[in-house]
């Protein structure tokens, strides 16, 4: 530890001042997973006196850097191509591919032609885009199950032997039944395999958080034995899976892309669910108790595949044995 006794009163407030900015770039390097030295140039690169800010930083940055313009701002043929084809209402790749199959004597890809008429909204270029979208979409946020790599090691394939035979109770089948005209609130169908037994839950939302934490308190409300695993699609909604595994012992498997035949206990529960729930449904207009009443009625109506007995009878004659 430094002796400052011997300096003058001025001289270690300075000191002091120093020091609790050195600590402040500490903690800003370690919270950003920068080197402080890295924090340190910036600002003596950006600061406007003794200040930095961060709006005229960027600007600066701006200035040092400039975007390099875009080949259809330097190519004139190239910019007629690309029009023409918009107003034919050719995709930007499609676009792209023509040139390439063409063996045109300039090219331009996709993806630059997406960055070119984002950046310049103001001549209305999206507009003659397939889907007249003003903001682009990121794929990240598009699909958040992107490494579908990592869910190979959970496919319903890798499930128990004696789950395709239904013959022991406590395997789960989900998916979220929603509707359109702008309306955010969905519904979570969760199906036992064996006695065709449904739960709904009302999400209000599309959010994984908020659907994954419904499967979850449904799954802690009820006996632990009837939740042995749970199949569900790769729909974004269900991206916090984890949580569930994590916090009980049921398992959670994925059916391949486009598959909903590996969940037909569960397609067929929807089919039957949009007599009471129609596609044009208002859902925003009702609560989780009139959930409960259609499932109460679905579960106590007989099914050919249970000789008739109902979802519910079989449910309760586990319990009892």
């Amino acid at each position: 530890m430094k002796d400052y006794t011997h300096l003058s009163m001025r001289e270690r407030c300075l000191i002091a001042i120093f020091l609790d900015m050195d600590a402040k770039i500490v903690a800003i390097a370690t919270r950003s997973g920068r080197h402080r030295s890295t924090i340190y140039r910036e600002i003596k690169r950006n600061k406007q006196g003794s200040r930095y800010m961060p709006g005229i930083a960027h600007q600066l940055a701006g200035q040092r850097h400039p975007c390099p313009p875009s080949k259809l701002q330097l190519n004139s043929a190239l910019n007629q191509y690309v029009l023409k084809g918009l107003k034919k209402g050719w995709s930007p790749e499609q676009i792209s591919g023509r040139m390439k199959a063409d063996k045109m004597n300039f090219f331009i890809c996709h993806e630059s032609i997406y960055r070119y008429i984002y950046k310049n909204k103001n001549l209305g270029l999206y507009k003659l885009l397939p889907k007249r979208k003003n903001k682009r979409i990121s794929r990240s946020s598009q699909n958040p199950l992107k490494n579908r790599h990592q869910l190979a090691r959970r496919n319903i394939s890798l499930r128990p032997a004696d789950v395709d035979s239904r013959s022991v109770l406590g395997h789960w089948e989900g998916d979220t039944i929603r509707f359109p005209h702008g309306q955010k609130t969905c519904v979570t169908t969760l199906v036992e395999r064996k006695s065709r037994y449904v739960f709904l839950r009302r999400n209000k939302n599309k959010k994984s958080e908020t659907v994954i934490d419904h499967i979850l308190n449904l799954i802690k409300s009820s006996p632990k034995d009837i939740w042995g695993s749970l199949a569900l699609d790769q729909g974004c909604e269900f991206m916090s899976f984890r949580k569930v595994e994590r916090q009980t012992q049921c398992k959670v498997y994925f059916c391949d892309p486009r598959s909903p035949w590996q969940r037909g206990s569960n397609e067929n529960m929807n089919g039957r669910l949009r007599r009471f729930l129609p596609k044009k449904f208002q859902i925003d207009k009702i609560n989780q108790k009139t959930l409960d009443r259609i499932a109460d009625r679905v579960n106590s109506t007989p099914r050919k595949c249970l000789n008739y007995q109902t979802p519910e009878e079989v449910m309760i004659q586990h319990w009892k044995s």
